[in-house]
């Protein structure tokens, strides 16, 4: 018989943002979040049961329509106020005096009907004690999303998959369409258990694997949009660390991640990984140091809002000792960074959960598009004997381990609102006197970022920002 989960929302409201924009709201309530819940609230002694669950079939979903609320505001930070903070006037949290405050943005789901269903119908897969284990587990979840949206969790087996009165059902499809929903896969639980040992975000696990679209029951197969291949990118993690007061100008980026790469290497525990210092490794991604330029609005001027790491996959251990390098043992700490020609330390913060500036998201650089132009400028992997600098453009990508572009269009000037310029002296020390060049690139499928390309893309330059049809009208 199906296995059914029973959600109920006590305050009749879904807190919780997309994933990949999180200016949308999450509706329906997607499995993945379900299950990280359920993760969380498990022992070690408990994980079994929802080692089976994952390896079950998307489940149908039955859920009513929902209005979406937006809201804006300054909430309390895990960041404590520091002595330098005091010194330099900055305020605290009103009702929390000692602690900072961070401007964030909510966006929540208002359901006509406070009621989910969702319906695995290969349940029969799991016997009954792994079912009675997940109805255990399920009625300790507090909440979903964010805390205030309390809810009830309740597994069963239903004989008849038939939902509740006036909820809409929504099934998995092999094409494309709207509705894009995140779903545990083999090796989610896995992932969910990495994330926490380093102290990250569950929504890092929900990648292009977790990704399955959902389509009306009923609807048509033929207004769906035929699947397209979608093209992952090297490197998995994009570990953004935001400028916390000083924003350094765009054409200053090879020297802050130059200083950046210096303070990485300098606290990762000897001996280095090889993907940290690119040495052995050819044919390999390694580690990259970015400078991310607030790009591609009418406004964008440029300036570095955030450094970042970009780190290729990786075995679990190296990975960790890669980001305890960038981290230290303690996420929550302020980073202080001295550079070259500069008298203060720039101070740097991570703040994975917080979604403005947009430029300092992992989503601003990481989602999928056939078209992407460069906030820095391209360094060209050789010289164009034949002059023909597109050519070489589109080779840069298949060094790179990326498909070769279909289209190519190279400048001398930035192609991009904000995208940065640099003179010959400001680029690289390891890329001085080569060409380098702005490009747009179009592929013929959607490809993830982060895009990097060229001769310094491992040292600030060569990074590409996603284009969308509606952002170039």
């Amino acid at each position: 018989m199906p296995l059914r989960l029973d959600i109920t929302l006590l305050n009749e409201r879904y807190d919780a943002g997309g994933g990949e924009d999180p200016r949308s709201a999450e509706w329906p309530p997607h499995p993945a979040r379900v299950f990280a819940a359920l993760r969380a609230v498990a022992s070690e002694e408990e994980l079994e049961p929802l080692a089976e669950l994952e390896c079950l079939e998307p489940p149908v979903i039955h859920a009513s329509g929902a209005k979406t609320l937006h809201s804006r505001g300054y909430v309390v930070t895990n960041h404590d106020l520091t002595i330098s903070d005091l010194k330099n006037k900055k305020g605290g949290h009103q009702t929390h005096p000692a602690r900072t405050s961070g401007f964030r943005q909510r966006t929540s789901s208002l359901p006509e009907d406070a009621r989910v269903q969702f319906d695995w119908l290969d349940g029969d897969a799991l016997c009954d004690g792994v079912v009675a284990e997940l109805d255990r587990l399920a009625r300790r979840v507090p909440y979903l999303g964010r805390s205030t949206s309390t809810v009830t969790l309740a597994f069963s087996r239903v004989a008849d998959p038939t939902p509740l009165p006036g909820l809409t059902t929504y099934e998995p499809t092999i094409g494309r369409s709207p509705l894009s929903i995140r779903v545990p896969y083999p090796g989610y639980l896995d992932e969910l258990n990495a994330l926490y040992q380093d102290d990250q975000p569950a929504w890092q696990a929900a990648g292009p694997r977790a990704r399955r679209f959902y389509r009306e029951a009923g609807a048509d197969a033929d207004e769906e949009t035929p699947a397209v291949d979608e093209c992952l990118s090297a490197y998995p993690d994009l570990v953004i660390l935001r400028f916390e007061e000083l924003r350094p100008s765009g054409n200053l980026v090879s020297i802050f991640t130059e200083a950046l790469r210096r303070k990485v290497m300098g606290q990762t525990e000897d001996p280095l990984p090889p993907a940290l210092h690119g040495h052995g490794t050819p044919g390999l991604p390694h580690v990259a140091y970015l400078g991310l330029p607030f790009v591609g609005n009418e406004h964008a001027d440029g300036q570095l809002m955030a450094l970042a790491v970009a780190i290729p996959g990786l075995e679990h251990d190296e990975r960790l000792r890669i980001l305890r390098g960038i981290l230290g043992e303690d996420p929550e700490r302020e980073i202080s960074l001295r550079v070259s020609g500069f008298r203060q330390a720039f101070k740097l913060r991570y703040a994975p959960d917080e979604r403005l500036p947009y430029t300092s998201t992992v989503e601003r650089w990481a989602r999928a598009s056939r078209t992407w132009a460069t906030a820095t400028p391209l360094v060209l992997d050789r010289y164009p004997k034949d002059h023909d600098l597109a050519a070489v453009v589109a080779e840069s990508f298949v060094n790179a381990g990326l498909p070769e572009p279909h289209e190519v269009e190279v400048s001398k000037e930035p192609m991009l609102y904000g995208a940065v310029r640099l003179k010959p002296q400001e680029l690289p020390k390891r890329c001085q006197g080569r060409l380098y060049t702005h490009a747009r690139v179009t592929f013929d499928r959607p490809v993830h970022g982060p895009i990097l390309a060229g001769a310094g893309r491992y040292f600030g330059v060569g990074l590409f920002a996603p284009e969308f049809e509606e952002e170039r009208r």
